[in-house]
């Protein structure tokens, strides 16, 4: 059975990306890359063809692109459709859910704060500007800062405690809640890939600005840009002005290509809660590339930008990351991004992922260029293999292997390995009424709070696990007498099992969840 801890070292806002792919042939040779010519330059037919293919072998219904070069931008389009459902045409304009590529804009409205000297990147603590804040341990509560977090080096559990985003606790409540959360290694030892550390920055932004974290993005980055399609997706895919075009969301159910709910990413925006278009995204891309300037703005200082693109710690390549990453290419994190090098140019890149979307930003400064790609399926290596194609385009060498087979060979093992793991969770049907009723109660945990075990209101012989004020509901399976298999519903998601502390005959008196003991209330 899969685990939560593994979907989270795999899953969307890695460095790059946890990749699967709906395609299922095994002969690798249809991923050749169309007229394949490394060094020979890019036009707009040759990325039409190159954006064409991946969305014929990857089977996503559609996608956004935008490319600057030079400094300039050279192409905003849309391919493919926006929803399954209507058939409806991606355009330039439509709005994408932009998951961890998200991270970017917190970094970059950390470094505006720096440069507005509200903030320092290593002299400023959180607890310097969070009320009453604290970690784990009394050491990391004195120093961590945002750097810490934006470099994933605060000792956080890889991929922990993103099921926050939907327990219904305020901003303020999930700060307080940190000093629960124990590390999972020694402070600025080991680079772990962190939303709550995300979260925690863009909260440190909005508690100097006096504004929420959207607002101070608006303020400092979108707004001096002219970006009005880009914020908080949650707003902007319920508002009049924007609601007409924006992607669904898509995921393979039953072999069949499905619209699935957004996941909105409400609480960690910093983490993975805005949206964005190919028009905007251009911009973006452009002042990033242009050190900071846009159209004779100045957005970000240079040195600003360098400390966004100066690596901090080093980190090594999994097997989800993607040619051209590799083990002669160096793998390290920066504010908000991964570095690596290809033919000896410094290459940024930010992947994201949430359910039925996948995202990518990629910059080469050197040569003023990047690219921002969306995608609307979910788990797609599709933004990866455009990436690559075009960089192979322009920056590869005479007689370099083209790395499509490879991103196809690697997605294909990443799908089998993840989804042949996957199995539905078996109910013991021998359990007698009593023996069900034993798991029935409320449990608190100090970090997570108060969560139910209860009959559904819907469904009276089904349980549900009710977590948080909002009452989060996670569909419940008796697998044995003293176990619960809990699915989320989230589209990136498996079954977890929950092991409970049961006396034959007596209620339940606490279980545990990923390393946490909740006990009972009243016990």
């Amino acid at each position: 059975m899969i685990t939560n801890q593994r979907l989270r070292f795999l899953f969307l806002a890695s460095a790059f990306s946890l990749i699967f792919s709906p395609v299922s042939a095994d002969d690798t040779s249809v991923a050749a890359l169309p007229l394949y010519q490394p060094g020979s330059g890019i036009t707009e037919e040759s990325v039409d063809k190159i954006v064409e293919w991946a969305l014929n072998l990857y089977e996503v219904p559609g996608v956004a692109i935008a490319i600057v070069k030079d400094g300039e931008i050279f192409k905003t389009e849309g391919y493919g459709i926006r929803d399954v459902d209507n058939g409806e045409p991606v355009d330039e304009e439509t709005l994408f859910q932009l998951a961890s590529v998200s991270k970017t804009f917190t970094a970059a409205t950390f470094a505006a704060a720096v440069d507005a000297k509200k903030l320092k990147w290593r002299e400023t603590t959180a607890q310097d500007v969070l009320p009453g804040f604290q970690m784990y341990t009394p050491y990391a509560t004195q120093w961590v800062n945002g750097t810490d977090y934006m470099v994933h080096r605060s000792g956080f559990p890889g991929f922990f405690g993103d099921l926050f985003d939907h327990f219904g606790y305020s901003r303020s409540d999930i700060q307080h809640r940190m000093r629960f959360v124990k590390p999972a290694y020694s402070f600025r030892d080991h680079p772990e890939y962190s939303n709550l550390g995300f979260f925690l920055a863009g909260e440190m932004v909005a508690e100097v600005e006096g504004l929420t974290f959207e607002e101070s993005v608006e303020k400092y980055i979108t707004g001096p840009i002219g970006m009005t399609h880009t914020g908080k997706a949650e707003r902007l895919f319920a508002a009049e002005e924007t609601k007409s075009n924006v992607a669904a969301s898509h995921a393979e159910m039953d072999q069949e290509t499905v619209v699935v709910p957004h996941n909105l990413s409400k609480v960690f925006v910093a983490a993975g809660g805005l949206a964005s278009n190919a028009k905007d995204m251009a911009a973006y891309v452009k002042m990033l590339v242009n050190n900071g300037e846009y159209e004779g703005t100045t957005v970000l200082s240079e040195d600003a930008i360098e400390q966004i693109f100066d690596p901090v710690i080093s980190t090594e390549i999994g097997f989800s990351e993607f040619p051209p990453i590799g083990e002669n290419t160096g793998f390290n994190y920066s504010p908000g991004w991964g570095v690596f090098h290809y033919n000896g140019l410094k290459v940024l890149e930010k992947g994201g992922a949430l359910d039925g979307v996948r995202t990518i930003v990629v910059l080469v400064p050197e040569k003023k260029f990047g690219i921002a790609i969306l995608a609307n399926m979910n788990l797609t290596a599709l933004p990866e293999a455009v990436r690559a194609g075009i960089l192979q385009q322009m920056f590869g060498v005479a007689g370099e292997e083209d790395f499509q087979p490879a991103i196809y060979e690697r997605a294909m093992k990443l799908h089998d390995m993840l989804f042949g793991s996957i199995q539905e969770p078996t109910a013991d049907k021998s359990l007698t009424p009593e023996q069900i009723d034993a798991f029935v109660g409320s449990y608190t945990n100090d970090l997570y709070g108060v969560w139910t075990v209860a009959y559904d209101e819907k469904k009276p012989a089904q349980l549900v696990l009710l977590s948080g004020p909002a009452e989060y509901k996670g569909k419940v399976t008796v697998s044995d007498p003293k176990t619960l298999t809990v699915e989320w519903p989230i589209v990136i998601s498996g079954p977890e099992e929950i092991p409970f502390d049961i006396t034959e005959g007596e209620s339940a008196t606490s279980f545990d969840f990923d390393g946490y003991k909740f006990r009972r209330l009243g016990n």
